[in-house]
């Protein structure tokens, strides 16, 4: 997830191009704060210097100053045969991305760890449901945010999975929440209660229920690398098999890249 501290929709519209296709990029101003204080955003791209709206924290910033944005312009009108500014703010954001925020993140781990135990590549539609789900879990907690995302009605998103002989998105919304719940988990100083708050539970309790119903795991087996793997393994058995796998593949058009 990157979140576009930006003011000018060109701009904007050049960070989310420039994006990861499968991520979020924040821009709108009553999400930014919980973006970064409650997400797992890696990186903040801001044209107001480094220090936000809610001091960034560890979070790398990509500060874009006047002066710069001055000086691509500039070397854009220059050229011989001059880009759009869109194509051209694209490409010079891409090259700065992927220089600020280099680190392999825990989401991406996750996710290479669930096509191991499928066995099978996860579609790509899969894959940007997942990350943006485990990325901001305090976001997307229940449909009416994923349906949002979709551009469709919660009953449309249902119908579409029930079609396909999907489990409820839901399913798989509950399950890429426990993925962050465990992941925040395996950090034994964390407090069960600590990660129900961060993550967006309305209470320990809450979360715990969830966790069993779900897993039948505890918050404490999930602590262990043994029991990531079951979990892992759990909803790869259930939820990935190759007639899911197929399913979601037609689902491309409904995770397209959009900011939240």
């Amino acid at each position: 997830m990157i979140v576009a501290h930006i003011p000018d929709p060109v701009l904007r519209r050049a960070v989310r191009s420039a994006a990861h296709p499968e991520e979020d990029v924040v821009t709108q101003e009553s999400l930014i704060v919980e973006a970064v204080e409650w997400g797992f955003t890696r990186l903040v791209i801001s044209t107001g210097g480094p220090g936000g709206p809610a001091a960034w924290g560890r979070v790398p910033v990509l500060a874009l100053d006047e002066s710069l944005l001055r000086q691509w312009e500039a070397e854009r009108r220059a050229a011989e045969s001059p880009p759009g500014r869109l194509e051209d703010l694209t490409r010079r954001l891409r090259l700065l991305i992927h220089r600020a925020a280099t680190d392999r993140t825990w989401v991406d781990t996750t996710l290479a760890e669930l096509t191991r135990a499928a066995g099978a590549q996860l579609p790509r539609p899969l894959r940007t449901f997942g990350r943006r789900v485990m990325e901001f879990p305090t976001h997307y907690t229940d449909l009416r945010t994923v349906a949002h995302l979709c551009s469709v009605s919660r009953g449309a998103l249902k119908a579409k999975f029930r079609r396909r002989g999907l489990a409820s998105p839901y399913t798989y919304l509950r399950w890429f929440r426990i993925m962050t719940v465990a992941a925040t988990l395996s950090d034994r100083s964390v407090t069960v209660a600590s990660a129900a708050h961060r993550l967006g539970f309305t209470s320990d309790g809450n979360l715990c229920r969830m966790m069993g119903a779900l897993t039948g795991l505890t918050p404490t087996e999930v602590r262990t690398v043994r029991g990531w793997n079951r979990l892992l393994i759990s909803f790869a058995w259930l939820h990935l098999t190759r007639d899911a796998l197929e399913a979601w593949t037609s689902l491309e058009d409904l995770f397209e890249q959009r900011a939240a």
